[in-house]
């Protein structure tokens, strides 16, 4: 038995509880590799006197370790064609909800453009993100969203994430991991504190002078 079974074995239950509890959705198996992955890092960097159980110092490093995981299969930048089904998407909704006299639903919406089900529900869903964030970081004064800054440009779109994507991983940790908890996995300012071993009011303060960073660079290049 090498260094690191014993320690895998004892956090495998751990593992699973966290993708059941924040991964749905995708494959059990290839996530609990990537756990384990986290597993063993937190393992190499954990010091007896950190003043706190191991299991605790290890869940922060396996969640961590997922999402990155994820965030990195998925991106979070829509791909050109995407925001092209985006837009055809919205037109739907516009038409559908006049017919129907009520919200379309994603269902209706697939069968109305025939396109698949499980397509249209990650577009809408990327997109809310996206708006969440950008909701986030607008002129206080004005309340134009960033994508408004530039929509001259039949490329704003592209643009616009590809600037916001650079500007979100270009900060440090851990607020580059609060940003993204924050606006792409939508968890609460206590959730992301109790994942990440903060305090609310650091993670509060904190997140505001992020979003008035990422505002102000986007201002001094538009």
């Amino acid at each position: 038995m090498n260094k690191y079974e014993e320690v895998i074995t004892s956090t495998s239950g751990m593992i699973y509880m966290i993708i059941n509890r924040y991964f749905k959705g995708y494959d059990k198996e290839d996530l609990y590799q990537v756990g384990v992955i986290g597993v063993i890092k937190a393992y190499n960097n954990y010091k007896k006197d950190h003043n706190t159980k191991f299991s605790t110092y290890a869940y922060t490093y396996i969640y961590g370790e997922i999402y990155t995981y994820i965030n990195n299969q998925r991106g979070i930048k829509l791909a050109r064609e995407n925001y092209s089904l985006y837009k055809k998407i919205t037109e739907a909704q516009n038409v559908l909800r006049q017919k129907l006299m009520k919200e379309p639903s994603t269902y209706e919406l697939s069968s109305f453009l025939e396109l698949d089900y499980r397509l249209v529900e990650n577009i809408i869903a990327s997109m809310q993100n996206i708006d969440s964030l950008e909701r986030a970081i607008t002129n206080n004064d004005k309340d134009v969203l960033l994508s408004d800054m530039v929509r001259d440009n039949k490329d704003y779109y592209n643009i616009d994430l590809l600037m916001l994507n650079e500007e979100i991983n270009s900060l440090p940790e851990p607020w580059k991991e609060v940003i993204k908890l924050r606006y792409y996995e939508d968890k609460t300012q206590n959730e992301v504190a109790q994942i990440l071993g903060m305090n609310q009011v650091e993670i509060s303060r904190g997140e505001s002078k992020v979003l008035k960073k990422i505002r102000n660079n986007y201002q001094n290049v538009i």
